[in-house]
């Protein structure tokens, strides 16, 4: 009778480690999900954030190349200018910006 106590309480303790063991692979399992999630959270963010630095540099540039900084009116005589510009900053945005 003894051993049959010791050997269902071993059978019991095995079960219980198990179960805990099973619960915490989950939760793991769970907070990966969570940081994955996050991860591409941040990501897409640092992207816009990005996205919008180039688009502010571009119209500081243009606005440079129009002289004062008056942007109600914009020179023709500049388009080739901006045209090279906006390509420097298109390739400078690709080159920089992580690609997904």
């Amino acid at each position: 009778m003894f051993w049959c106590n010791a050997g269902c309480a071993d059978v019991q303790e095995r079960e219980k480690v198990n179960k805990l063991s099973a619960q915490a692979q989950q939760q793991q399992s769970d907070l990966q999900a969570s940081l994955n999630e996050e991860t591409q959270k941040v990501t897409s963010l640092q992207l816009q954030l990005d996205a919008k630095e180039c688009e502010i540099e571009y119209l500081s540039q243009k606005m440079a190349l129009n002289g004062s900084g008056d942007t109600s009116s914009i020179h023709s005589g500049n388009e080739q200018e901006l045209d090279d510009l906006m390509l420097g900053l298109l390739f400078h945005c690709f080159i920089v910006l992580p690609s997904q």
